[in-house]
């Protein structure tokens, strides 16, 4: 009778599982996942995970409600289904699931094993929120496994170590950071803690990859590209230009051994609006419009320029909240300008150190993203917009890419100043590193003086005006100190071609006008009505692919008073019906107030270019 109930409870575990056993050996030290590719159906992967044993009555089992770097909800259990907590001989202990993201599970002392499936979220049949490059997705010719989304951890027991075991399709390649034991169909990976389990992304498929070393570190590109129209090999030729120049900036070596660019493409009629990336701490995840021509090949370059930088913050340097994640309800830090503002501008100012932006360039970065900051609140500090970015500060977020890049700027120049042209950010970020590296981190409230006691006096005073108060900027003295002429608000005169907003339809691949709420005197002489989808302008096929050079050829040779034709599709009767409008007109400058004039002083002297030199490297 022994013999027979072992078998009918191991048969029983079999049948509720309904794939593979996993089965091995539980231990007190860490876990055990399971992942088995090849088992996918209806985009549900079967996951199998052996807790540590536990020695309490009672423990909770959590999938992140949040994840750093998204700074949003995106509550990754609400894709979990059949949950089963299991005993050594497969018998199902009782569970309560408090809300989308927790589960109790009682007897824990009997918990052998944590079994569920999982949707991906690319083709869940809900909206989900979610930003694609923080998504999951599960097809026959590719695995985005972003370990978040389908990997849970026990309350209590975050920082054991796991051992990831993937199974995976023949043929296929893991393209990840993490450093494992890699078979034709099983990879295994050993890592430390859950911290480091979510943000190490790994991305299955048939392999497109490329690798260059950078600064001590391999930093491999691999794509996923469903037409095959762009290639692992022209991306890292492209972005080893920017990574090598981060290298330099970073004293030539880099914190890291690996680094991964993992780059989800999808054809451009379905990339939608929602593009871009999320950063993790050895890797990046792009998800991205595929097309052949440089604009992608650019996209990647100034995305992975960006999310390169992390490595610095908030790899190297970050606060209690960073370094104990609450992955369910987390304490937002204040300092969301350091984590991404400060990378931000590091991003661009090592382009212009090394040459790959000219000055001009440079500065058109610079007023672009003053600009896009006046369309924030001016009246929030930073570290307020910080602390609350999950509530009712949310919609300030995205300021932090141009505000807190704009706020980086201006403390490099601060520190400049301040030391008469000896010590800069990036001494800053060393000092900073040395002292709080990658297994520490500094008290979130004391940064400030932090930062004052390694530079100067002045900089509290600095911090409390700009940083946590809402104080502007100071642009006009600090640029001024490296030649370059600044003025808030002035008037001009140029060609537009209408002052319309342009959009792009993806169903019939054309750009479109959005709004012609404050078109300009050449706009309606020529004739543009909101929905007029641009087939040719001035008798050449515009396309999204070519509009900029096109755009900017009209800019760069057009004289006042040339004739100006456009083609284009106008909406008619029901929707989808289109008829061909030919719309003429001549080009004429418009008068117009415009904001943040940025440009090279004409007789800068010979101080303001030394320190120009001491920023720029121009």
């Amino acid at each position: 009778m022994k013999h027979f109930s072992v078998f009918a409870l191991t048969l029983g575990l079999l049948l509720s599982l309904s794939v593979k056993a996993f089965q091995p050996f539980q231990n007190e030290s860490h876990y055990q996942v399971y992942l088995d590719l090849n088992e996918v159906k209806d985009d549900k992967l079967p996951v199998q995970i052996v807790t540590p044993i536990i020695f309490k009555d009672s423990v909770q089992f959590h999938m992140p409600r949040i994840i750093p770097g998204t700074y949003d909800v995106h509550n990754y259990g609400q894709f979990v289904t059949e949950f089963k907590a299991l005993g050594s001989r497969g018998k199902e202990l009782k569970v309560r699931k408090i809300d989308l993201n927790r589960w109790v599970i009682y007897n824990a002392k009997k918990l052998y094993k944590i079994s569920y499936k999982v949707d991906d979220t690319y083709d869940y049949p809900e909206k989900t929120g979610i930003f694609e490059p923080a998504g999951t997705t599960l097809e026959d010719d590719v695995y985005l496994l972003n370990n978040f989304g389908f990997v849970g951890y026990l309350d209590g027991y975050k920082n054991y170590p796991f051992r990831l075991q993937v199974e995976k399709p023949r043929g296929f390649y893991g393209s990840t950071a993490l450093v494992g034991e890699i078979g034709d169909t099983v990879d295994t990976y050993e890592i430390s803690n859950y911290f480091t389990l979510h943000d190490s992304p790994l991305m299955y498929n048939v392999p497109d990859t490329a690798s260059r070393m950078v600064g001590g570190a391999k930093v491999l590109v691999s794509i996923y590209s469903k037409d095959g129209e762009v290639s692992a090999k022209k991306c890292v030729e492209d972005i080893s230009r920017v990574l090598n120049a981060t290298a330099k900036y970073l004293g030539g070596v880099l914190p890291v051994e690996k680094y991964a660019v993992l780059i989800y493409t999808v054809p451009l009629d379905k990339a939608g609006s929602s593009y871009g990336a999320l950063e993790h701490q050895t890797s990046t995840v792009l998800y991205m419009p595929e097309f052949a021509d440089e604009r992608f090949y650019k996209g990647v370059l100034d995305i992975t320029a960006h999310e390169f930088f992390h490595i610095v913050t908030p790899l190297g340097i970050h606060s209690e909240m960073i370094s104990d994640f609450d992955f369910i309800n987390p304490k937002m830090s204040k300092h969301i300008w350091l984590y991404e503002g400060v990378t931000e501008y590091n991003s661009h100012l090592v382009q212009a150190r090394s040459g790959i932006y000219q000055l001009d360039e440079f500065l058109d970065v610079v007023r672009d993203k003053m600009v896009a900051s006046d369309n924030f609140d001016q009246g929030v500090p930073l570290t307020v917009a910080s602390e609350f970015t999950l509530t009712f500060l949310k919609d300030q977020y995205h300021n932090f890419y141009k505000k807190g890049a704009l706020a980086a700027m201006a403390l490099d120049l601060e520190l400049l100043k301040l030391s008469n042209g000896s010590y800069r950010l990036i001494n800053l970020l060393e000092d900073l590193g040395n002292t709080y590296g990658a297994d520490t981190f500094f008290v979130d409230a004391d940064l400030f003086d932090i930062i004052t006691e390694a530079t100067f006096p002045e900089m509290r005073e600095f911090f409390a005006r700009h940083f946590e108060g809402a104080e502007a900027l100071p642009y006009k003295e600090l640029l001024e100190m490296v030649g370059v002429l600044y003025v808030a608000e002035y008037d001009a005169q140029r060609l537009t071609i209408g002052n319309v907003d342009l959009g792009y339809n993806f169903e019939t691949s054309r750009l479109r006008i959005e709004d012609v709420s404050e078109i300009d005197e050449f706009g309606k002489a020529l004739g543009w009505q909101q929905g007029d989808e641009i087939i040719e302008f001035n008798g050449q096929e515009i396309t999204l692919q070519n509009a900029q050079e096109v755009i900017g050829a009209f800019y760069g040779s057009t004289e006042p008073g040339d004739k100006i034709t456009m083609l284009v599709a106008r909406p008619k009767g029901e929707a989808g019906e289109y008829k061909e409008v030919k719309l003429k007109g001549k080009a004429q400058l418009t008068r117009y107030s415009d904001v943040h004039l940025l440009r090279p002083m004409q007789n800068p002297t010979a101080s303001q270019l030394e320190m120009r030199k001491k920023w720029l490297n121009q």
